[in-house]
């Protein structure tokens, strides 16, 4: 499959529509993504997210915050984290914004809440 070209984030609301419409759109096929098309997705969420800071910035979208917002959604409590993560102290550093997510926790979180590794990094 050809993936289409996107390496530029929106210039305007009209561009950011059309590009959250394409995203929308590739994000409702329930199939198996290529890794191709999945990076072209995460490539997607980043231009978006890129230009959304410039116009609204604010530090729930950062990695902590999304995070938060992704706990309050399920109801979860930080203790709730601690197996996935392992230990208390690094989950309450990570929810404080004083450490960032690794990788490899990243990537758990994502497999967990269902969502791009990149909302964590």
């Amino acid at each position: 499959m050809e993936l289409p070209h996107q390496s530029a984030k929106p210039r305007n609301r009209r561009e950011l529509a059309e590009m959250t419409a394409l995203l929308e759109s590739l994000a409702a096929n329930e199939k198996r993504q290529s890794p191709a098309m999945e990076r072209f997705i995460e490539t997607l969420i980043a231009l978006i997210m890129q230009y959304e800071d410039e116009i609204e910035p604010g530090p729930e979208r950062s990695p902590a915050g999304v995070l938060k917002f992704l706990m309050e959604e399920r109801g979860l409590r930080q203790v709730d984290l601690v197996p996935l993560l392992g230990g208390k102290s690094y989950v309450s550093q990570i929810l404080s914004g004083r450490r960032p997510i690794s990788k490899p926790a990243a990537f758990k979180l994502a497999e967990f809440f269902q969502v791009s590794a990149y909302c964590f990094l």
